[in-house]
Parts: C-alpha cells; sequence; structure tokens
C-alpha cells in the first residue's frame, strides 16, 4: 500500500521532496482527516497550531490545572508543519548568535536562556518516559570535527567564547583524535 502526503505526492516516490511531512508520517501514512467543528466551541484556551509549541502549551496547562477545558485547532493535524519535519532532533543549540542575544539583552541573560535550553532538552526526555511516550530517545551529543589545522584553529579559537556563554564543561568536552 502507497500512502501519500497532504498534497497527494506518494509519499515514497523518488520524487518526494522533503517538507511535506515528518519521515515518520512519510513512512506510515498521514492520520485521516477528522471533521471540522460543528459549531462554536466553550473552552478555556484555545490553541490555534497543532504544533510543539501549542501541544506543550496544552500539556503544562493540563498538568497546572487540570480543570481547564482546552481545544487545540489544528488545519491538518497534530505535528504537521515544522514541528513534525525537523527529524526528532532535541538540541541545546541556540537559535542565532549568542552574542546578539547577549548584546541586546545582556550577558546574564543570554547565558540563562542558554542553560534553559540545555534543560528544555532533560525535560523533553523526562516528559516523553514520564508519560510512557515511545519517542526512542537516545540523549548523545553533537560532534563538530576538525579535519584540518585551519578548523582546528576555529573550533579552539570558539571555545572560550562558548565557555562564556553558558556552556560548561559537563556541556562542551574537547575530544582529542584518539
Amino acid at each position: 500500500m502507497s500512502t501519500t502526503t497532504p498534497s497527494g505526492t506518494p509519499a515514497t516516490s523518488p520524487t518526494f521532496v522533503n517538507g511535506a511531512v515528518s519521515f515518520w508520517y512519510r513512512e506510515s501514512g498521514v492520520p485521516a482527516r477528522r471533521p471540522a467543528l460543528p459549531g462554536d466551541l466553550d473552552v478555556d484556551v484555545a490553541l490555534v497550531g497543532g504544533g510543539y509549541t501549542a501541544l506543550w502549551t496544552a500539556y503544562y496547562l493540563k498538568q497546572a490545572q487540570p480543570d481547564l477545558r482546552i481545544a487545540v485547532l489544528e488545519k491538518e493535524f497534530a505535528g504537521f508543519g515544522a514541528s513534525g519535519r525537523n527529524g526528532g532532533w532535541l538540541s541545546a543549540e541556540p537559535p542565532g548568535q549568542m552574542h546578539r542575544y547577549a548584546k541586546s539583552h545582556g550577558r546574564e541573560s543570554a547565558v540563562a536562556l542558554q542553560r534553559e535550553m540545555f534543560s528544555s532538552v532533560d525535560e523533553v526526555i523526562r516528559v516523553a518516559a514520564e508519560e510512557g511516550i515511545e519517542a526512542d530517545i537516545q540523549k548523545d551529543g553533537l560532534l563538530h570535527v576538525a579535519t584540518n589545522a585551519a578548523q582546528e584553529r576555529r573550533l579552539r579559537e570558539g571555545l572560550p567564547p562558548l565557555r562564556a556563554e553558558g556552556w560548561g564543561e559537563d556541556d562542551l568536552v574537547e575530544l582529542d583524535a584518539d
């Protein structure tokens, strides 16, 4: 059986263009379309879009106040769009250059942001374990590898600024060739 993307392209087609759906939905097929809301909906919180931001918001709101009536409204399906296409990576790397954050918000704020990014990876792992979510999570890190002297020099020159931006000894380890 061949599955299709929302645009109708066969998900296993050699002409499949990455970006329509996640790898997992490409393999299993997209969820069946659910009926539209039949009319007005009375809720305490309405979240528009079924991406990570809305889903985590709904999760933590329910944790904090279980009696809240929450609706997550999504045109396609939960996990469609950018949230579902990231390859399943959890990364604490900043979405930009920390020295720019430090310039606009202060060094302490930039370091606090980096520390929160580290803790958010651990939080996703904790919630997955606590909720019994089988996510095949493996916390293993990221390698930046130098294959020549110039690259090695740039990597080493980059260590002190990263340390100043909140990357501690446990977060960033220099390995030798062995």
